[in-house]
């Protein structure tokens, strides 16, 4: 069995702080890199902040300013990049997410499309999913609540595309009093969902789901007072629990997980009958 080294990088994100936030995800690059890792994911929106209205005024396009930064981190490291972005085009704007080579070439942008009703204030609606090629196998990216219990569609069409690893930006959030010293995120009522969640995807289809999560305050916005609290989550094939990052505002971390490739079974139709020797009977 192949194993790929993946880095979480829980970085810290600052509302509206496009450089900073930008310099920090270029550190955890480098970081990555020195830890010996393949590839590193990093969080939803990281330049400008998830739900920040400044968006409007902010975003950028792809290829643009924001994920040139990122590719040239990419290949002065020899690493992949998965990272969240703030993306405008045409006077629009969306909550996207790319997949950089080690050569800083783009393999995979993919626009959010679960929106929240908030979201939806701000971020259109992406339009496609795909994957990407690489040596370990084919990556699927998408971005936090597309991979909501209820809302596992985008990540089985992903797996029977012949994912191995579904990669995800993240900014999981907590209302300002919510008390992290009473129970860890991933164990309580707000982050049950995403073990339940990635571990049945992970079980189902012997592939790997990823959530990186940023850490720090929502300043602005309609979810002014939140905090997002890291509890970056890694699962591998069979459901297994990889790696939980720490939670907290100040929790910013890169973690390294050594994440098994295990070969896809069968292809096309054949998912069905694959999925209900495995207990899956929904259509």
């Amino acid at each position: 069995m192949v194993e790929v080294s993946v880095c979480l990088g829980q970085i810290k994100v600052t509302f509206s702080d496009v450089e900073g936030n930008l310099n920090r995800a270029i550190e955890a690059i480098n970081e990555a890199a020195r830890l010996g890792c393949r590839i590193i994911v990093l969080p939803e929106t990281l330049d400008v902040g998830w739900l920040n209205p400044d968006a409007r005024e902010l975003a950028k396009p792809i290829p643009g300013p924001y994920s040139d930064a990122l590719a040239n981190a990419a290949r002065a490291n020899g690493i992949y990049v998965v990272a969240g972005l703030t993306e405008g085009e045409g006077g629009r704007v969306y909550d996207s997410a790319v997949l950089i080579s080690p050569r800083g070439e783009l393999l995979l942008k993919y626009r959010k499309i679960n929106l929240l009703p908030d979201e939806q204030k701000i971020y259109e609606v992406g339009d496609r999913l795909g994957v990407a090629e690489t040596e370990f196998g084919r990556v699927g990216v998408d971005i936090c609540v597309d991979n909501a219990v209820d809302n596992l569609t985008l990540a089985h069409s992903m797996a029977r595309m012949g994912a191995s690893m579904i990669l995800s930006p993240a900014g999981w959030a907590v209302p300002g009093d919510y008390d992290l010293n009473k129970e860890h995120y991933l164990d309580g009522p707000w982050g049950k969902g995403w073990v339940i969640a990635y571990t049945t995807i992970a079980r189902l289809y012997d592939i790997a789901v990823i959530g990186v999560s940023s850490v720090g305050e929502m300043t602005k916005g309609y979810w002014s007072g939140y905090k997002l609290i890291g509890s970056s989550l890694a699962v591998g094939p069979g459901g297994v629990v990889l790696a939980k990052g720490r939670e907290g505002v100040d929790a910013a971390e890169v973690i390294k997980v050594n994440v098994p490739i295990v070969p896809r079974p069968v292809k096309g139709s054949g998912w069905a009958q694959h999925l209900r020797e495995r207990g899956y009977l929904l259509p």
